[in-house]
C-alpha cells in the first residue's frame, strides 16, 4: 500500500431499514464500519484469520459492547474470512431485531463482493 487509503461504501434498503457499511483498507488490515443511520461507536468486533486447521478458519472476539455480539461476531468471521486479515468491524443498529440484522449481513456481503477477493 501507498499510504493512500481504499475506501469502499455500500448502502443497502429493505423495506423501511437501510444499512450503510464503508469498508477502509488499512496497511494491516481492514476496517468495516455498519451502521442503520450515521456512523456511530457501537458494538466492535475483531475478526482474525487463522491458520487452517488452527481453532477453525476465523478467530473472533467482541470487544466492546453485548447489544449486538453475535451479530458482530457473525461479521468479522466472515469479513476476515473473506478478506484473509484483520478485521475491525465497528455495528450501530438503532434497533436489535432480524430484521436490521439481516440487511446488515446482506449489506456487508455485498460490500465484500467489491473487494474482488476470492474466498
Amino acid at each position: 500500500m501507498t499510504g493512500k487509503l481504499e475506501f469502499l461504501e455500500e448502502t443497502v434498503a429493505v423495506g423501511r431499514v437501510q444499512v450503510s457499511v464503508a469498508l477502509c483498507r488499512l496497511d494491516n488490515g481492514w476496517l468495516l464500519l455498519v451502521s442503520d443511520g450515521a456512523h456511530r461507536i457501537g458494538s466492535v468486533g475483531v475478526g482474525v484469520p487463522t491458520p487452517f486447521g488452527e481453532l477453525g478458519p476465523v478467530a473472533t472476539a467482541c470487544v466492546v459492547g453485548a447489544r449486538f455480539d453475535s451479530a458482530v461476531r457473525a461479521i468479522a468471521d466472515i469479513a476476515a474470512q473473506k478478506l484473509g486479515g484483520l478485521v475491525i468491524v465497528n455495528l450501530f443498529l438503532s434497533r436489535e431485531n432480524e430484521a436490521n440484522v439481516s440487511v446488515a449481513l446482506t449489506a456487508v456481503r455485498q460490500i465484500l463482493l467489491k473487494t474482488n477477493r476470492s474466498e
